[in-house]
Parts: C-alpha cells; structure tokens; sequence
C-alpha cells in the first residue's frame, strides 16, 4: 500500500512538468532572493522563515531560503545537452544570494553558471581599474603593427 501511494505521488510529479501534448515544460525562473529585513541579532538564534525545495526527475531543481537575519537565496538549474559520445548533459544553473552587511547595507549577488564557468555580477563585487592612458597608447600603436 505504501508503495502504491509513493508511486501515485511521483507520477503526480512528473507528470506535472509535461503539457497536454506531452512536452515538457521547464520550470519558471526563480525570483531574485529577497534582502530579509535584519530581525535577529545573533546569527546562532537565527530562524528559516521560508524554505522551498524542488527536484524534477529530468535532473533540474530549484530552491530558495530566506532566513530572519537578512540571508537569503533562490537558484535554478537546468540540465544542458551539449551531445557528444558519450552525450555531455551538465546542469547550467542560475540565481541570486543576498545578505545584511555588518554596516546594514543590502548586498546582492546574481550569477550564471554555464559552460562559461560561474559568472557572478553585483554592485557588491570590486570593480577592474581603469586602463592607464600609456596602455591604451601601446594597445593602439601594437594594433597599428599588426595590420601591416
């Protein structure tokens, strides 16, 4: 009986990622985590105030957290299939992590992470100086040679 039900649930699962025709309907982006208001004090007395938590049979999965001392994440993945032989199929996942800075400032990181590697991107994250004035000189003056 307990195998009976166990089975009726994950047909009821699976079968909600297909359409009336029998395609497969990927999952809705997650929604950028969300800066949690800093509550707690103390991060050891810190509470989950939401935790959701999805794995598809087709390999994707999404999940988000949000706790009461300003954490909070939501990330998706998606299996890709590159073919190949044997068929190369990693997951390209993407989403976003947040948290309260000691000085109260909301940080936020939103990235992709692909056949590309892990791409991170925020106000957050330091920024590459400018390119000094005789470097650029010499970039353009190397280029020029180059087309001779």
């Amino acid at each position: 009986m307990k195998f009976a039900l166990v089975f009726a649930a994950i047909l009821a699962v699976s079968a909600a990622q297909f359409d009336q025709f029998g395609r497969y309907k990927p999952a809705p982006a997650p929604k950028p985590a969300a800066v949690a208001s800093r509550v707690v004090s103390n991060d050891k007395d810190a509470k989950i105030l939401r935790y959701d938590n999805e794995v598809n049979p087709d390999g994707s999965y999404s999940y988000s957290v949000e706790i009461d001392n300003g954490i909070a994440a939501a990330v998706q993945g998606t299996p890709k299939d590159f073919g190949g032989n044997p068929p190369v199929a990693p997951v390209v996942a993407q989403g976003s992590f947040s948290w309260t800075s000691p000085e109260g400032q909301p940080i936020v990181i939103s990235f992709v992470a692909d056949e590309n590697g892990y791409q991170p991107s925020g106000d957050a994250l330091p920024k590459p100086p400018a390119i000094p004035e005789a470097i650029l000189k010499s970039l353009e003056y190397l280029s020029k040679l180059q087309k001779k």
